[in-house]
């Protein structure tokens, strides 16, 4: 990958301090790197930069004004098309701590990511804060851990199709 600019450069440790959430800080950094990249100011800039990660127009500016965080399989686009690392601005806006990004060897050596979580924590990490987000996101892991378990006691090992759910 080229040399991204460093996105906390420009950003400073000032945003940080206070109430921001993580949706402001993310829509701050990427309006930061939209006003460095230029092509996508003025007339049909938001809709260019919306067809060029794949998001619709209005879902860029919710993300850009920190309403909203798009979906993470978004976030590599993103990154690619206002020439930022990925990892730097994840970090930067606090949705990836820097320690989550170390290799599982350094995990076991420092113990960090080491404790499981909760589903309910993992729920609450992943921005899902309603009560029938929640209980959603939790039934479908719980049944994806049903099917692993099911698969594994047939002997699939995991590799099965998804006929077994």
């Amino acid at each position: 990958m080229d040399a991204a600019p460093c996105v906390h450069a420009s950003y400073g440790a000032d945003m940080r301090s206070g109430e921001e959430t993580v949706r402001q800080r993310f829509g701050a950094l990427i309006a930061d790197a939209v006003q460095r990249a230029g092509r996508y100011e003025g007339r049909g800039g938001q809709a260019l930069l919306a067809q060029e990660i794949g998001l619709s127009p209005s879902a860029v500016g919710r993300m850009l004004r920190g309403e909203t965080l798009p979906d993470p399989r978004h976030f590599e686009a993103i990154a690619r098309v206002l020439n930022l690392d990925v990892q730097e601005l994840l970090v930067e806006a606090g949705i990836l701590s820097p320690e989550s990004l170390s290799t599982p060897s350094q995990n076991r050596a420092t113990g960090v990511g080491s404790d499981s979580i909760t589903l309910g924590q993992a729920a609450a990490a992943l921005g899902i804060t309603s009560a029938v987000g929640r209980e959603m996101f939790i039934a479908a892991v719980e049944r994806l851990q049903r099917t692993e378990r099911d698969m594994e006691a047939e002997g699939d090992g995991g590799g099965g199709t998804a006929a077994h759910a």
